[in-house]
């Protein structure tokens, strides 16, 4: 038997020793992921970027890459500021769910109960459409000050009547905005301000005046011309930009995070609301809740929201791990949701698509026309009738582009079949179709290797394209 003394120092030794374990393994962990991040920013042409890694309500990760302005040679930190861009629709929905907390909105009432000047082509539009995308709203809009933004919103028809589908629409976010201001009695900015920004401490996040001088922000910047090119992203004065007008800091947004999984700043069962899929009119569905995108990764379910600046939130709920992707390279180049997915799947192994084995192939004529699809979509063709009629009736150019950017599709070394999984008792919906399975496929060309999820429905149409490079 070990006298006492000698106990306690072999404990000791013990502890010291499994305490060195898990920090090396924790610093293997970090330089893997900062390798994954420099060859992707290096592929994407990003200037700058931050990364911000959150476990059960720790940061476990953050540090800045490259640089936050290149002009000057500043390099980006975990306290640069970045333009949020579309993230900043999670805030204003959160912000009409604290005013139906309080009993001061309703998710069902009609928009003119707030919007005295609403025109009648709205009237059967809801707070619950505007939250959801499915308003029947254009896209984009006008840009400068409120009213008039207002006047421009209300003499455009709709492009559907309300709850028929999904078009994502800026308009509908800035509707919102309007409702925040009429019902709290404060400027929008104010109300997330005093409700949100100032109780959890997020100092450096701000909806900022266009004249005001921001410390550390971040230039943007995109590609032209296959160059590296400055853009600016524009507030005019008295615009209400709800939409997308937050700037804000890894570090902050990880506070953000925090604070969701507590009832700090929501009750969960409002949480729980706004992280449900939207149903259509039909009953069919698509993922999509109140200012967060739905989705799952092998089984994992997924709430998050990009930015068009080259942002990205990617939280596993259910895992309690969130990524925050800020880059200031334009989203269509930076692709800073592929990199979230990247980055999660070195902590979380159970979604990596690069640790799926090829299986033997039951279905060689089916990965043909996978692939056919992928050359077709990225040189233009229309009605592919591979794809969904839902699908192909909202194949964008940026959907072109996302494609075409997922593979150079010439010189393709090899498409590979990996695996199908089975989903059709998960209700899951893309565009109002019913998915039955997923595939995965692995595409490798002369630049890099590209992992592939096919949505398909019982008749083997694909409804959705999902691409991810771990």
């Amino acid at each position: 038997m070990l006298s006492s003394h000698k106990s306690v120092k072999w404990a000791v030794t013990a502890i010291a020793v499994v305490a060195a374990m898990m920090l090396a393994s924790a610093a293997a962990q970090a330089d893997k992921v900062d390798d994954y991040i420099t060859s992707e920013m290096k592929n994407r042409h990003i200037p700058g970027l931050a990364l911000a890694v959150v476990k059960n309500g720790e940061v476990i990760k953050a540090k800045g890459y490259g640089l936050a302005n290149v002009e000057l040679n500043v390099p980006v930190t975990p306290d640069s500021v970045f333009d949020l861009a579309s993230i900043t629709k999670s805030f204003t929905a959160t912000a009409i769910m604290m005013l139906v907390e309080e009993g001061k909105v309703g998710l069902d009432d009609r928009i003119s109960k707030y919007l005295i000047n609403a025109p009648y082509t709205w009237r059967d539009i809801t707070v619950r459409h505007l939250l959801t995308h499915t308003a029947g709203l254009e896209s984009e809009g006008d840009f400068g000050p409120t009213a008039e933004k207002f006047e421009y919103v209300s003499k455009r028809p709709l492009d559907f009547a309300p709850g028929e589908r999904m078009k994502y629409s800026n308009q509908g976010y800035f509707l919102l905005g309007m409702i925040i201001e009429k019902v709290s009695g404060k400027r929008w900015h104010e109300f997330l301000a005093e409700r949100i920004f100032e109780p959890l401490g997020m100092t450096a996040t701000t909806v900022p005046d266009p004249w005001d001088i921001i410390k550390n922000r971040a230039a943007h910047y995109t590609l032209r011309d296959g160059k590296l090119a400055p853009t600016w992203w524009f507030i005019y004065q008295d615009e209400l930009a709800s939409a997308g007008g937050i700037l804000s800091t890894v570090q902050d947004l990880a506070k953000w995070d925090a604070a969701i999984y507590t009832e700090k700043i929501l009750k969960k069962s409002s949480l729980e609301q706004m992280w449900t899929p939207v149903k259509f009119n039909s009953g069919f569905g698509h993922t999509y809740g109140f200012g967060w995108s739905l989705d799952e990764i092998r089984n994992h379910r997924t709430v998050g929201h990009a930015g068009s600046s080259g942002t990205y939130i990617l939280r596993l709920p259910d895992d309690k791990l969130t990524v925050i992707v800020l880059s200031n390279l334009n989203q269509s180049r930076s692709k800073p949701r592929i990199i979230a997915q990247g980055v999660a799947a070195h902590y979380l192994p159970a979604i990596r698509l690069s640790s799926l084995k090829a299986q033997p192939d039951p279905d060689p004529q089916m990965t043909q026309k996978m692939r056919k699809l992928l050359s077709d979509i990225a040189n233009g063709v229309t009605d592919s009738p591979l794809l969904t009629p839902e699908r192909n009736a909202r194949v964008s150019p940026s959907f072109r582009r996302y494609i075409a950017g997922v593979s150079s599709l010439k010189g393709v070394k090899s498409f590979t079949f990996l695996v199908c999984d089975d989903v059709q008792g998960r209700q899951i919906d893309r565009y109002g179709v019913r998915v039955s399975r997923i595939c995965y496929y692995k595409l490798v060309d002369a630049l890099e290797t590209r992992y592939l999820a096919f949505y398909l429905t019982a008749d083997n149409k694909v409804a959705e394209i999902r691409s991810s490079t771990e």
